[in-house]
């Protein structure tokens, strides 16, 4: 399971071993990779988490689409949750994201 502070979480579609010194899973080659392909598609054939769940509730919906609005409003900067896009500023790019993920009902698959 992957989980950072904006995105939803995120677990693998198959087990993982936790033996030995190195733990390596590639989320990122096919959507397939999450349980439920909770992936989403960012160019042909590379797949990210979905952003957006800046509460951490666990799914992707109005509440952070006010709390990111509010930041927005305020030109907040800094590594806050409600910068979903990370790029160091809370703002309209932001907002889209999580209005887009929002209509879309994107929210936590786990086995």
């Amino acid at each position: 399971m992957i989980n950072n502070r904006n995105h939803i979480e995120t677990w693998s579609a198959a087990p993982v071993s936790f033996v030995g010194s190195v733990i390596d899973y590639d989320f990122s080659d096919a959507a397939s990779k999450a349980y439920g392909d909770n992936q989403k598609n960012l160019t042909a054939g590379i797949y990210g988490l979905y952003t957006g769940d800046e509460n951490q509730d666990g799914s992707i919906d109005s509440n952070d689409l006010g709390d990111v609005d509010n930041d927005s409003a305020m030109f907040i900067g800094g590594y806050v949750s409600t910068d979903v896009n990370g790029d160091g500023i809370v703002d309209s790019n932001d907002l889209g994201i999580v209005d887009n993920n929002s209509a879309a009902f994107i929210f936590v698959m786990t086995p």
